[in-house]
């Protein structure tokens, strides 16, 4: 579909790693008796080197009932209109969902973490549920990552977690 046009670079890539994604759950998660949340997640790697952690947090979310996806290392696929595709990819996942909505970019590149958070920053106006945007990044980055006016950033994978889980209990009251 994508040879033909079908689909964007950006949902080709959210298809293949959610097809990884199954392939993971079937295989490490028989059961699970967690009820799912009114919470979304779409976590977005900006570095080849920080895909791991992306992809861990994406089904600790799973796991904790959060509707996550993982859309995959974006960092090669950066072109002039990858912001256009980005932003209608997220703009569909999330337009109409009700509850709380994070999107979370891991990435070691500065230009890269630059990028996607200028980039969704701009969808926090178009998208009309609750949006937090956080990066994770490591202790090069983590000044830079304060400094562009997201909602949280650092550089421990737990510390992000409790914070969604925080930012969920706080959207219910």
């Amino acid at each position: 579909m994508y040879d033909r046009g079908k689909i964007s670079e950006s949902e080709k890539l959210l298809i293949s790693t959610t097809a990884l994604d199954l392939a993971l759950m079937t295989k490490f998660v028989s059961t699970i008796d967690t009820p799912k949340l009114k919470a979304y997640s779409i976590i977005v790697s900006g570095s080849e080197e920080a895909t791991y952690q992306a992809k861990i947090a994406s089904v600790i979310l799973h796991l904790m009932g959060w509707n996550s996806l993982y859309l995959g290392n974006v960092e090669n696929k950066i072109d002039p209109f990858f912001d256009i595709d980005i932003q209608r990819l997220i703009t569909k996942k999330l337009k109409n969902v009700n509850g709380l909505s994070a999107i979370m970019i891991f990435s070691f590149n500065a230009n890269t973490l630059k990028f996607l958070s200028n980039t969704i920053k701009t969808l926090k106006k178009k998208i009309e549920n609750d949006l937090r945007i956080a990066i994770y990044t490591n202790n090069d980055l983590l000044q830079v990552s304060q400094q562009l006016d997201v909602d949280y950033s650092t550089t421990e994978l737990t510390s992000l977690i409790e914070w969604a889980k925080e930012e969920y209990h706080n959207s219910l009251s």
